[in-house]
């Protein structure tokens, strides 16, 4: 082998190798970028978990007033067809302290 053929293959030989470490140097930044992008996509996907629970804990305390108001104003329907009804009732025992308590404050 001569001088000329052991330069030329040493020269190929390096192209060849600045070739593969370009290429590995192209797949690496690439897997880094996506690697980056699929950590944004989850910090994001997380994100919006955390403020739909909020959103959800938010509006289940909301709820929770509009059932009790709901409920006092049921309460209340029922009491006022007890208290103007025409006729004469006899309600006695807890049933009975428990409506009076209602129909009457006490100070």
């Amino acid at each position: 082998m001569s001088r000329q053929d052991a330069e030329a293959l040493l020269k190929k030989t390096h192209i060849q190798c600045q070739t593969m470490k370009i290429d590995a140097e192209k797949k690496i930044n690439v897997e880094v970028k996506t690697s980056e992008a699929d950590l944004a996509v989850a910090e994001s996907k997380a994100a919006a978990m955390i403020a739909k629970a909020e959103a959800e804990a938010d509006g289940a305390e909301a709820l929770k007033e509009k059932r009790r108001y709901e409920l006092e104003w049921e309460k209340l329907k029922v009491l006022e067809s007890i208290a103007g009804s025409q006729s004469r009732k006899f309600i006695t025992g807890e049933k009975g302290e428990a409506i009076l308590s209602a129909l009457v404050p006490r100070p």
